[in-house]
């Protein structure tokens, strides 16, 4: 889903974020900001019944604030009600399951009750940051300073803690696992400081109490147990080769008979003497090839998909392959030429230049935002994602989880100074925008170039 990856900072990027957003481009003065909707105001809390959660419309424009999505995210959501409708539906299904996962006892597991806790610690420090900077703060200095950082980590017992969030941060950091270096250390020692600080001062001055903090708290903590929990149901999603082929028979849309007739009857004309490049030209759909006759140029091991590079690597100079399968689909390739690593230069291994031509496995447009597969494998997909979609609904539907699919968004007017995609200046905010007519989904857009290399 389009907004999911904007829907949490990971912890570790979260530590960086105190001192980034005073780096951040602020509107010019000719600019007009945004007016607060006016529909939006305190809401009061969700439900307290077990195992029940309610949001209103006024909480999901909170929680869209603070998420501090980017200007052409917000204009997007705001202006597409079926977008409204799909994040509502993601906010539903992750509150319902992390639900299920503190019912049996994941937050009480000790490795995630301290990420539980330092996702807390960082909610709120960021909310109290950027206050700051609303009220004039131009550093991060002068909201928490050296000073305090320093007085801080000295304190008894933070040293204990310091050490459980690095070894958190090794264990689940970008180095996955990798030592930390001195200078990384300290490097964490100063950001976690000024967070910790940050997160004092913060419940000092009553920020953790906010309805906007207290929400993103919330949904930052619950994508860390559905996170956990999704886990630990995986071997549940998992399709069956009787799935697999159940699905592959009920969508003809998958079918490969057709594209495998017209590759088995090219490689007939190919091997009875037709030039391979002009068939390459008029039947290959391989873009990148295509008008040069299939030439794909010399290449190395490791440049093409593996399919391909142990056919082309097994040919003789002038042979042409047997018919086979990639990600992209059905190849017929033929070796033009070789060179030992003595003749592609230092340090380079063996290299071939070949032709090929590529026909789909059928008519079905791909995806643009995912990676090439098989019809079987796209079929896996599909079953495994109805599965996991259909046991998430069930606990959605058990866990009594409220969201509404349709909340007021606001729309900023100022125009990005590197014209990422936001809002015109001088269009209007949104309050209760209107719906309008969805996108076509990302299956409907124009495929990406098809070629036999690496992703």
């Amino acid at each position: 889903m389009f907004f999911k990856r904007y829907l949490l900072a990971t912890t570790f990027v979260a530590l960086a974020l105190p001192a980034a957003a005073f780096a951040q481009r602020k509107p010019s003065r000719t600019t007009r900001p945004a007016a607060r909707p006016t529909a939006v105001k305190p809401a009061a809390k969700p439900a307290a019944q077990a195992g029940a959660v309610t949001l209103t419309p006024q909480d999901m424009a909170l929680v869209i604030d603070g998420l501090n999505f980017p200007p052409n995210v917000r204009a997007r959501l705001g202006s597409d009600a079926a977008e409204r409708k799909a994040f509502a539906k993601d906010i539903r299904q992750m509150l319902a399951v992390a639900e299920e996962a503190r019912a049996a006892g994941f937050a009480a597991r000790p490795e995630l009750a301290l990420q539980l806790e330092l996702s807390r610690s960082f909610v709120i420090a960021q909310a109290y940051f950027r206050k700051q900077q609303e009220a004039g703060a131009t550093g991060p200095e002068q909201v928490v300073s050296q000073a305090e950082i320093d007085a801080f980590v000295k304190e008894p017992g933070q040293d204990k803690q310091f050490e459980a969030f690095v070894e958190d941060y090794r264990k689940n950091g970008p180095t996955k696992g990798a030592p930390v270096s001195d200078e990384r250390r300290a490097e964490l020692l100063q950001h976690w400081g000024r967070v910790m600080t940050g997160k004092r001062k913060a419940i000092a001055a009553g920020v953790d109490r906010e309805r906007k903090t207290e929400l993103v708290v919330m949904l930052q903590q619950a994508r860390l147990l559905e996170g956990a929990y999704t886990k630990e149901l995986s071997t549940r999603f998992k399709a069956t080769d009787a799935e697999v082929d159940a699905y592959l028979a009920s969508h003809p849309e998958f079918d490969t008979k057709e594209a495998r007739a017209k590759i088995d009857a090219l490689l007939k004309r190919a091997r009875a003497g037709e030039d391979f490049s002009a068939l390459a030209r008029e039947f290959s759909t391989d873009p990148g090839s295509r008008e040069q006759g299939g030439d794909l140029g010399w290449f190395g091991r490791g440049v093409m998909v593996k399919p391909f590079e142990d056919t082309a690597f097994g040919l003789k100079v002038g042979e042409i392959s047997e018919v086979f399968e990639s990600p992209f689909g059905f190849h017929i390739v033929k070796l033009e030429e070789r060179r030992p690593p003595a003749v592609a230069g230092a340090g380079s291994s063996e290299q071939v230049r070949a032709r090929h031509i590529l026909i789909p496995y059928n008519s079905r447009p791909r995806r643009s935002d995912a990676p090439p597969q098989s019809p079987r494998d796209e079929a896996r997909t599909a079953v495994e994602l109805e599965k996991r979609e259909r046991i998430f609904g069930e606990i959605a539907t058990r866990r009594r989880v409220t969201v509404p699919d349709d909340y007021p968004v606001e729309v900023s007017a100022v125009v990005p100074a590197d014209g990422g995609g936001g809002t015109q200046a001088g269009a209007q905010t949104a309050t209760r925008p209107a719906a309008s007519k969805p996108k076509p989904p990302a299956s409907a857009t124009a495929p990406k170039k098809q070629s036999a290399r690496r992703p």
